[in-house]
């Protein structure tokens, strides 16, 4: 039996189930980040840890929304939209990959690094409410949500082009 890659119209739902479950993702941690939770007390360093989340949720829809654009009569304003996205949220790849290889910058692992990156960097950030501030970038959850919101409507409006 030949395995056939999926249609249009089961890439692009595929797509869209997923970037929904991420958008709730980044909605619940853009709630977190403006509240005080039960463990605050306890964990001074929560709000750093839905950060932390946040970032690889970000990230994780930016992917669920691009599988759409294997999808020829949407790829177009999708890829326009992911750039926008893009734009709003530049250094948010720096961010998920100095997390996500921690070890190699831990270590002044040369071979690997990408961004200029010192171990020294690593533990220290600033929080200004919705706003993180870490290896000399921003983050700020508000605008995260608003660009993360934009490009959800962009892939859910194109479902009439599939």
């Amino acid at each position: 039996m030949e395995n056939k890659p999926p249609s249009p119209e089961a890439t692009y739902e595929r797509s869209k189930r997923l970037a929904n479950y991420w958008m709730w993702t980044i909605s619940l941690q853009h709630r977190r980040l403006k509240t005080a939770e039960p463990e605050d007390e306890e964990f001074l360093f929560r709000k750093w840890v839905d950060f932390d989340f946040l970032i690889v949720a970000l990230t994780r829809f930016r992917r669920a929304v691009s599988i759409a654009t294997k999808v020829e009569s949407i790829e177009q304003e999708l890829d326009k939209a992911i750039e926008e996205f893009d734009k709003a949220l530049p250094k948010i790849k720096k961010m998920r990959d100095v997390a996500e290889h921690v070890d190699d910058y831990a270590l002044e692992n040369q071979k690997n690094k990408q961004h200029k990156v010192s171990r020294k960097m690593l533990e220290g950030s600033i929080l200004h409410g919705t706003e993180l501030e870490w290896l000399n970038v921003r983050l700020n959850a508000d605008e995260a949500l608003k660009a993360s919101e934009k490009l959800f409507e962009v892939l859910k409006q194109s479902q009439q082009l599939v």
